[in-house]
């Protein structure tokens, strides 16, 4: 296929009805979602689609209305979250690990008209049956119901999705997702990488978080590839090497230890097939970009955010530039206010469900309040420098970027990650103290004795590139891994109120 009749393939409809009938009309027999126990095709994925859709009908499920989906990462949620947006309610995606009274929670504060949840949650849903009487709940099934039509009703503004923020620091809220942006966001999963149809996915990431659901389900659907799920990260590896995936969707924590593992045992330990890891979520380290290479893999960083249905630009090219998260995407407009990044474009979220506080804050003339401090260059490329929601105020006045240190020392391939918090020292002063978790791969063939020293007098470098009052004056250097949130992000300590 030539790069005219690529870009000519690249054209996405906005609505989820439009969509399915698009991939089935260009890849119908082939296998849309994989597994050892049945293949599905495009077609027959259109088909257990629209038997949801008969469901919702039967049950007289109102159009527009929230439908909530709760299912692990699997079949299942394919065919049930897609039916509930081409039926044309909300399909409202709750996190598999939620316990039975935040289950209830949502069932509340997101008005769910109906449940959909896999028969392994039988046990957490009663709680909500119970108190919930007015919610309907749908164990989720091969329905033996005639096929229903898809709703061509639908407009691209109409609601598609609500997919949950991370909440790594404060509450979780629900980003309501058009079809518009739901598309556009699967669109723009497509761009910088050279081949991108036909591959074979095989998908970690939670299909609850927008990156598991538009970058790695939704662009694989477009693309005609094939998606496999990681069912049990116990027999994770064993499936990776049965699967042979060509692309991987991962977050840096995940990148880090496929790329420990390719180093200890070669490339095949990942299925030998694997040509390109898309990776984001959090920050990626230039050491990740740079390493992967080396065994023929393109390793390209991005930035999104859920409320951006998942990409906001991507870096094609990261072995020149690789702690930029590259070019902003077409369809949007930006706007750096106090270099914070403001967007307006056709990924963007229409709100925050039932939050009139956080909309008001979040919103102005239009432009999208990001959050993020990010600063371009003469080039165009895209650097984020801290979240304005961590900045540390030191007593002085002064503003310190917790994310814009953390990158520094990131960037020195010895350290795997870091955490910037601020700390007490024994005379009551102020100081900064990061906490750093060291690569065993990279510190131990340097036979090193003193690993807190050899660190401590990289961090004295590193401190020659800030200001002052930015620099750490405490290393420690852990033994166990950050707490972390589904999503692989590191969990800030909560700053006291």
């Amino acid at each position: 296929m030539g790069f005219g009749d690529t870009f000519k393939k690249l054209t996405i409809d906005k609505t989820i009805p439009l969509f399915l009938d698009k991939i089935v009309n260009e890849y119908g027999d082939l296998v849309a979602v994989g597994s050892n126990s049945k293949n599905v095709t495009y077609k027959e994925l259109l088909s257990d689609v629209k038997k949801t859709i008969s469901v919702l009908v039967n049950e007289n499920i109102a159009l527009k209305s929230n439908v909530g989906v709760i299912c692990n990462n699997n079949y299942d949620f394919v065919k049930t979250s897609l039916g509930v947006m081409a039926y044309g309610s909300v399909a409202t995606l709750l996190p598999f690990q939620l316990d039975d009274k935040t289950i209830f929670g949502c069932c509340m504060k997101y008005q769910l008209t109906c449940l959909f949840y896999e028969e392994a949650l039988e046990e957490k849903i009663e709680f909500a049956k119970k108190m919930a009487p007015q919610v309907k709940f749908i164990k989720i099934s091969e329905y033996n119901v005639e096929e229903h039509a898809l709703n061509y009703n639908i407009v691209e503004t109409d609601p598609a999705c609500i997919v949950l923020t991370g909440g790594t620091t404060g509450k979780s809220k629900g980003a309501i997702l058009s079809h518009k942006a739901v598309m556009t966001g699967t669109l723009n999963g497509t761009y910088g990488i050279k081949e991108v149809f036909n591959d074979v996915y095989y998908s970690i990431m939670p299909l609850t978080h927008v990156f598991g659901l538009i970058r790695n389900l939704l662009t694989a659907l477009f693309t005609g590839s094939t998606i496999y799920f990681s069912l049990d990260k116990r027999t994770m590896f064993k499936e990776i090497k049965e699967v042979k995936p060509t692309i991987l969707i991962v977050v840096p924590a995940l990148a880090e230890i496929f790329l420990n593992l390719t180093k200890q045992f070669g490339l095949g330990f990942l299925g030998g097939n694997l040509r390109t890891i898309i990776c984001g979520g959090a920050s990626v380290p230039p050491y990740l970009v740079e390493e992967f290479p080396k065994f023929g893999v393109t390793l390209l960083p991005g930035y999104g955010l859920t409320e951006t249905a998942n990409l906001v630009s991507g870096n094609p090219e990261g072995l020149n530039n690789p702690t930029s998260v590259g070019f902003l995407y077409p369809n949007q407009e930006i706007k750096i206010v106090n270099d914070e990044l403001w967007l307006k474009g056709d990924n963007l979220l229409d709100a925050y469900y039932n939050e009139p506080e956080e909309n008001k804050t979040a919103f102005e003339d239009g432009w999208f309040k990001t959050g993020d401090l990010v600063r371009l260059d003469e080039n165009g490329f895209l650097y984020i420098i801290g979240r304005i929601k961590d900045i540390i105020v030191l007593s002085n006045g002064e503003n310190v970027s917790p994310a814009y240190i953390e990158d520094k020392v990131n960037s020195l391939d010895v350290i795997q990650d870091s955490l910037v918090t601020l700390e007490t020292n024994e005379y009551g002063a102020e100081i900064l103290q990061v906490e750093v978790i060291v690569r065993p791969a990279v510190i131990g063939p340097l036979g090193i004795n003193d690993v807190q020293g050899y660190v401590e007098n990289l961090i004295k470098e590193v401190n020659k590139t800030l200001f002052d009052y930015e620099q750490i004056q405490k290393v420690v250097i852990r033994t166990e891994d950050f707490k972390r949130s589904p999503s692989m992000k590191i969990i800030r300590p909560r700053k006291a109120l």
